[in-house]
This record gives C-alpha cells, structure tokens and sequence, in this order.
C-alpha cells in the first residue's frame, strides 16, 4: 500500500472574466510508493509575467528536491539524513538564480516573475516543507489532530505577502517539519486559505479536511484523487467563497497501521 495522492490548480473566476492567465501552478511527484515531493506556487498579481514565474519556480524546485533526497538518503522510514534547515538549504538562491536568467534572457526584471513557493518532501513517518508567501500546509498524525504545519505569511500590512524574487527573500523562508507516523497530508495557495484556515485561532479548519482526508485514504487510485479535486475546484459552490486562482494538493495514507 502506499499514498493516494495528487494536485491541481485553477484559474480563479475573477481572473477568467478579467482575461489575466491563471497565476497558480504546482506539481507532485511520487519518488517511490512511499515518497511523495510536491510544490505549489502562486503569481503575484501586480507581477507581468507570474504566471511563468509560478511554472519555472516548480519546475525548478522539485528536480532540485529530488537530488537533495536523493544525495542524502534516510534509514529505517526515514526520507533524509539531513535537518529541515540542511535539506532546503540553497533553495531560495536556487530559484532565484533561474528567475534571473529567464528574466534577462527575456529583457525583463526579475520582479516580472514574482511568486510566492510552497515545497513538501512526505513520507509515511516524516514531512519537511519549506515556504516563502502565503502557502499552506496542514498534516495529520496517526489517532492525531489536524496540524497546521506552514501557515500564510501574510506580512504586515493586509494582502502583504513575500516572493521568492524579493532581494530579502531568505528571511521569510518558513520551515516545518514533523516526524511521526503521518496519515494525511493537505496543501493550498492562499485561494483556498479563507474556508480552509480558522484566522481567529490559526488553525486549520477541520470540517474542510476531514472529508478530504476521507476522499483521498478511500480513493482507489491517485487518478480518483485527482479528478475528485478538479470537480472541487471546479464548483459552484467554492466559486461563491473564493474568485481568486486555486491549487490543492490531496495526501492519504492507505499503509500499514493507516488509522
């Protein structure tokens, strides 16, 4: 058994009837049956080319994720014989390097590409995350509450976030991380944060994950996962809490001891 996993994104109402492409994208990749590396990232609005700057961060990220586990590979259900702090060190200069050379190769400056990056490395029994801007990142443990791993950084001042372009990026690098023998895994751009984030407590919102977790660990297939998020993003009903772009990515454990 292993996990039944997946992610999507989507362009927000607002952004479909204002003609601005959607500013969202992310990607998750399943190393073996047990592994997961996933990322979210988020466009800022006020940046001409976020978009692309959403798709190269990803795609940027994860292979360099996957090296790092790879280079450095954990024992006994283990993903990694490297801290949290050792594991995404280099990330922000990582990213910031390939932002750079897209935008002088296109004659533009590296603001145009502004977005905010959540990166996850997920095993049955460990989850490290790192994230610059408003991402989320909730988790389960095994007869365990929902956890609020990574919360929105929404800066100072409202609607005030950090980008992985900001020249003091590192500085609002977040890092989480929880060894235990984990059961579900939830994450989300700040789309999603209003109705899955309880603001008074900073907590996360369990009547929005409990469903979700019990959609993904009874799912029989990753595919199922995630064509159940793509009809969530897609409804009518979410379309009336949240205009903004979307993403979601979906974790269940199914393994042994899955209570």
């Amino acid at each position: 058994m292993s996990w039944m996993a997946a992610l999507d994104y989507r362009q927000g109402t607002a952004h479909r009837a204002a003609g601005i492409p959607c500013q969202d994208f992310g990607r998750l990749v399943q190393l073996d049956e047990d592994t997961i590396i996933a990322a979210l990232a988020d466009g800022a609005g006020s940046a001409r080319f976020s978009h692309y700057g959403a798709r190269a961060a990803v795609d940027c990220a994860l292979p360099w994720l996957k090296d790092r586990l790879s280079n450095n590979r954990g024992s006994r259900g283990r993903l990694t014989t490297l801290s949290v702090e050792a594991l995404f060190d280099g990330l922000v200069q990582t990213i910031q390097k390939e932002l750079n050379r897209i935008a002088h190769e296109n004659r533009h400056t590296p603001r145009d590409y502004a977005c905010t990056l959540t990166l996850i490395a997920l095993s049955p029994n460990e989850i490290h995350a790192a994230q610059i801007g408003d991402g989320l990142v909730v988790a389960r443990q095994r007869e365990g509450d929902y956890t609020l791993l990574i919360a929105p950084d929404h800066g100072e001042y409202v609607n005030e976030t950090s980008f992985i372009t900001d020249p003091d990026a590192q500085d609002h690098l977040h890092l989480s991380s929880l060894s235990a023998p984990i059961r579900f895994v939830g994450a989300a751009t700040d789309g999603l944060a209003g109705v899955s984030v309880d603001n008074r407590q900073n907590s996360p919102h369990a009547p929005f994950f409990a469903p979700m977790e019990t959609f993904a660990r009874q799912s029989t297939s990753a595919g199922d996962v995630h064509n159940g998020i793509r009809d969530f993003l897609a409804s009518q009903r979410l379309a009336e809490k949240s205009t903004d772009d979307l993403s979601l990515m979906l974790c269940g454990w199914q393994g042994y001891g899955s209570a």
